[in-house]
């Protein structure tokens, strides 16, 4: 069951990926996080108090409580905001293969060192093909750069993806280590409510010094999409993520869950008009089966 619920999160963050990116010209990524995140809180608190799990908030400790909420500003309002700037930079065929290979790398690591999980004999194996997967895209986006103006926008479209890759990582291993005895939609009600405060603190905060306006009118439709994409993938995917990383480990799931370029890279081709080279593609199956190398 956790590691269906890993694979079926990593489906929904695929979808989300693609809804997002069809809006990056619409809304600054801030406000897609804070339209995301807010959506998910109301729905997960919603939750929360159907399944009568408000208990399980009074009983916690308070360390929990702070663990489950930094751990959610860290990856939700700022790895997901690094990773909407990577999407607009990069666009979704080339930033998936990015995160979705250094995100578990670095879990896997982590959880090594703060966790005590074993290491495999495969793990320098799996590592080197991660970081040849890695270089080969990146490469294949330089070759295709026309100007040094584009150069730049390459450069800081992998510092993004990188960037929330790191989050991501830091976020699941603060989650593994101090969840306690909260279930799945306990931890995500206190986790993605944190998230959107901080975001949304942030806005007003930022808003006083520079104009924060979408890039353009924004429509009911636009703003629908984004709120969609936090139902499904910020609320609904967080809790299966949640229960994967109790059930099987925060390094298996992180391992599990890029399967998402395979439902990701399709979707932006399909709905996206992304076009997916041979080295793209080439670079993706070798970070994933460098993944699974290390999985082993």
């Amino acid at each position: 069951m956790g590691a269906a619920a890993a694979l079926g999160s990593s489906a929904l963050w695929a979808l989300t990926s693609v809804l997002l990116a069809s809006q990056a010209g619409r809304m600054r990524p801030l406000l897609m996080s804070a339209i995301r995140s807010l959506t998910a809180s109301l729905i997960l608190i919603g939750i929360l108090i159907a399944t009568r799990g408000l208990v399980q908030l009074r009983e916690m400790t308070v360390l929990t409580g702070i663990s489950m909420a930094c751990s959610g500003i860290m990856g939700q309002a700022l790895g997901d905001t690094l990773y909407i700037n990577a999407l607009g930079f990069l666009g979704v065929t080339r930033t998936f293969p990015i995160t979705n290979s250094a995100y578990p790398f670095l879990t896997f690591l982590l959880a090594v060192l703060l966790l005590g999980e074993a290491v495999t004999w495969t793990l320098p194996i799996g590592g080197a093909l991660i970081v040849a997967g890695i270089t080969w895209i990146v490469l294949e986006q330089r070759r295709s750069a026309a100007d040094d103006a584009v150069q730049v926008e390459l450069l800081r479209g992998v510092a993004f993806a990188l960037a929330a890759a790191a989050c991501w990582a830091t976020a699941t291993i603060w989650l593994r280590g101090q969840q306690g005895d909260l279930d799945a939609i306990g931890a995500a009600s206190l986790r993605i409510p944190a998230a959107s405060a901080a975001v949304w603190m942030t806005i007003g905060l930022t808003s006083r010094n520079r104009g924060a306006e979408p890039l353009r009118p924004m429509t009911p439709r636009s703003i629908a999409i984004v709120a969609l994409a936090g139902l499904l993938g910020t609320g609904l995917g967080s809790i299966l993520f949640i229960y994967a990383v109790g059930a099987i480990g925060a390094a298996k799931t992180a391992f599990l869950t890029t399967s998402a370029p395979v439902f990701a890279l399709p979707m932006g081709v399909l709905f996206l008009s992304e076009k997916i080279t041979p080295r793209v593609l080439l670079g993706t199956v070798i970070t994933i089966a460098g993944i699974w190398l290390v999985l082993l």
